[in-house]
C-alpha cells in the first residue's frame, strides 16, 4: 500500500523520522532532565565508593550497593511517564504500519546477521529508527 506516492522504503523512512522526532519531543517535555542528571551523578559517585569499599569494608560496600539500587529504582520511575506515553503511540502506529507495508520493503546490498538481505517494515523501521533516535535526542539534549 502506498500512503504518500513514494516507494515503500522511502515512505517508511519519512514515517520513522517523524515518529522518532515526536518520541524524542515527548521525552524532552515529560522527562525531568535535571533530576535524571542528579540521579546519574549520585549513582556514579556511589559506585566509585562501592568499588573502594569492596576492598576494605564489605558491609559498607553492601550498604552502598543498596543505595545504588534505590537510586536506580528512582531513575526508572523518572523515565516511566515518557516511556508509557511513547509506547502507546508506537503501538498505535505499528498497527497501521503492519497493515500498510506487508512483505519485504528493502533489499539490502549486503546481508545483515540474523536478518538477511531483505527487510520487512519492522526490520527497516528498527534499522533506521535507532540512529534517528540518537540524532534527535542529541539535538534536543535529551538524556536517558
Amino acid at each position: 500500500m502506498v500512503l504518500f506516492g513514494y516507494p515503500a522504503f522511502l515512505e517508511l523512512l519519512l514515517i520513522s523520522s517523524g515518529l522518532s522526532l515526536f518520541i524524542s519531543l515527548i521525552y524532552k517535555l515529560l522527562l525531568n532532565q535535571e533530576a535524571l542528571r542528579e540521579i546519574k551523578t549520585k549513582v556514579k559517585e556511589k559506585q566509585e565508593k562501592m568499588k573502594e569499599a569492596q576492598k576494605t569494608n564489605p558491609k559498607e560496600a553492601e550498604q552502598l550497593m543498596n543505595e545504588v539500587l534505590i537510586l536506580n529504582n528512582k531513575q526508572l520511575r523518572t523515565t516511566m511517564k515518557p516511556m508509557f506515553a511513547s509506547s502507546i503511540i508506537i503501538l498505535l502506529v505499528f498497527g497501521t504500519l503492519r497493515e500498510s507495508f506487508p512483505g519485504n520493503i528493502v533489499n539490502l546490498p549486503i546481508a545483515l546477521p540474523f536478518w538477511g538481505a531483505t527487510l520487512g517494515w519492522l526490520g527497516w523501521y528498527i534499522l533506521i529508527s535507532i540512529p534517528l533516535n540518537q540524532l534527535f535526542r542529541t539535538i534536543l539534549g535529551v538524556e536517558l
